[in-house]
């Protein structure tokens, strides 16, 4: 049973320093690029809800709560 236990911890000790070692290498041949300082972009502020729809929906909602 120890010795089944053993082989699992190797492996997935090996499988760990594997995964480092390629995250290690694809940092170094593929380094990330400097990311370009855009212009944001304006967000609109208003969502395009008009105030006419929120009544609607407010007064919809205090009916149904009302019953």
């Amino acid at each position: 049973m120890f010795i089944g236990m053993g082989i699992v911890f190797l492996f997935l000790v090996m499988l760990i320093g594997a995964v480092k070692l390629m995250a290690h290498c694809v940092a170094t041949f593929f380094p990330e690029e400097p990311q370009v300082n855009a212009v944001p972009v304006p967000v609109a502020t208003t969502n395009g809800v008009t105030p006419a729809v929120t009544a609607a929906i407010s007064a919809a909602v205090h009916q149904h709560r009302a019953k």
